[in-house]
C-alpha cells in the first residue's frame, strides 16, 4: 500500500510538473506573441504617421514632390519618406523601423488647390462694406486691362468699382472725394452692380487657413512680399506701416490699418477684410496691378501727400493663380 501511494504521488508529480513546465512554454510564447504585435503596431503607427506629416508639409511647399526624406525619428523608430507623381495623384511612400519591425504605407492622394477667382472690377466693395467705405485723396481706380507691369493694354474692361446691388451705386459715389479719380467701364465714375456668387470673406479665411507670410506688427517686416518668381500669401494683422520701399507679389490679406509712407508696388491681389482702413501718406505711393476686394465691415481708402493707384490686370491675376498654395490633400488610395 505504502509503495503503491508512493508511485501515485510520483505520478502526479511527474504529472504536475509536465503541466507546469507545459504552462510556462504557453505563457513565453504569449509573451512573445505579445511584444510582436505591439511592435508590428508601434511600426504601422510610425510609417502611417509619417504620411500624414509629410501630407501637411506637401501642402505648404509643392517643391517637396519629387523628393525622399530618410531617417526621420519618431515615437522611438525611423520613416523614410518618398514622394512622387503630379500633384492630382501624387504617391506618398512611408516605411518605419521599429525595434526591427518595418511596415509600409503606400498612399495616393490629390491635392485640392485654393481655387481663383474672376474678379468682377478693379476693386470689389462688398455689400457689407459699402455704408462705411469712404474714398478720398489723389486715389485712381482703373478698371481698364493693364499689364502685370501697370502698362496700360487692350482687354477687357471691368468696372472701377463693382458693387453687389444697384442700391448701392449711388451709395459709393457719394462716398467719393476730392480728386478720386474712378475709371472704367462706362466712363467715370465707373461704379456697377455686378452679379457675384462668391463669399469674398470665407474664400479669405480659406487663404487665411495656411499664409507663407504673417506679419503682425512693423517689426520683422521682410524685404518682399512675394516675387514674380515666387509668389507668396500675406497676412497682415493689425495696424503696421510700410515706411521704406517694399514689392510683393501674389495675394495679400489686410485685416486693420496698412500705412504706405514709402513706395509700394504689389502684383495680384489684395483683400481689406474686417475692419481695414488703407492710406498713404508722407508722400507715399501705393501701386496695386491686379486688383482689390473689400470684403469686411468698413474700409477707409484716405490718401494724403502720396498717391494710391489700382490697376486692374489681367495678367497679374493669372501669373498667380497657379501658383497659390494648396489647401488640403484628398486621399485617394491607401495600402499597407
Amino acid at each position: 500500500m505504502g509503495k503503491g501511494l508512493i508511485i501515485i504521488v510520483l505520478g502526479m508529480s511527474v504529472i504536475v510538473g509536465f503541466y507546469t513546465l507545459k504552462l510556462n512554454s504557453n505563457s513565453k510564447e504569449n509573451l512573445s506573441t505579445t511584444v510582436d504585435m505591439f511592435e508590428q503596431t508601434q511600426a504601422r503607427l510610425i510609417s502611417n504617421s509619417g504620411v500624414e506629416i509629410y501630407l501637411e508639409k506637401l501642402k505648404a511647399d509643392m517643391s517637396m514632390n519629387g523628393k525622399s526624406f530618410n531617417n526621420n525619428s519618431l515615437m522611438g523608430g525611423t520613416y523614410n519618406i518618398s514622394i512622387s507623381g503630379p500633384d492630382s495623384n501624387v504617391t506618398v511612400t512611408s516605411s518605419a523601423t521599429f525595434m526591427g519591425v518595418t511596415h509600409t504605407s503606400i498612399v495616393t492622394a490629390k491635392a485640392d488647390r485654393l481655387p481663383f477667382f474672376p474678379v468682377p472690377g478693379a476693386m470689389y466693395i462688398s455689400a457689407n462694406s459699402v455704408s462705411s467705405v469712404s474714398i478720398s485723396g489723389n486715389i485712381t481706380v482703373d478698371g481698364n486691362d493693364h499689364d502685370i507691369n501697370g502698362n496700360a493694354k487692350v482687354g477687357n474692361i471691368l468696372p472701377g468699382i463693382a458693387v453687389d446691388n444697384p442700391a448701392d451705386v449711388t451709395k459709393i459715389k457719394n462716398a467719393i472725394k476730392g480728386s478720386a479719380d474712378i475709371i472704367g467701364q462706362g466712363g467715370k465714375p465707373s461704379v456697377y452692380s455686378v452679379t457675384n456668387g462668391i463669399d469674398w470673406e470665407q474664400y479669405t479665411m480659406d487663404v487665411l487657413s495656411n499664409p507663407d507670410i504673417l506679419i503682425n506688427g512693423s517689426t520683422g517686416i521682410p524685404a518682399n512680399l512675394g516675387t514674380l518668381a515666387t509668389p507668396k500669401t500675406t497676412f497682415v494683422n493689425g495696424a503696421i506701416q510700410f515706411n521704406s520701399n517694399l514689392e510683393g507679389c501674389g495675394i495679400l490679406v489686410v485685416n486693420g490699418d496698412l500705412t504706405i509712407n514709402g513706395n509700394f508696388t504689389y502684383r495680384g491681389l489684395i483683400i481689406a477684410y474686417k475692419d481695414s482702413k488703407i492710406t498713404t501718406k508722407f508722400n507715399g505711393n501705393g501701386k496695386v496691378y491686379g486688383a482689390m476686394i473689400i470684403a469686411g465691415t468698413s474700409a477707409d481708402l484716405s490718401i494724403s501727400n502720396g498717391n494710391f493707384k489700382c490697376l486692374y490686370s489681367q495678367e497679374a491675376l493669372t501669373h498667380i493663380s497657379g501658383m497659390l498654395k494648396t489647401k488640403r490633400f484628398r486621399i485617394l488610395t491607401w495600402w499597407e
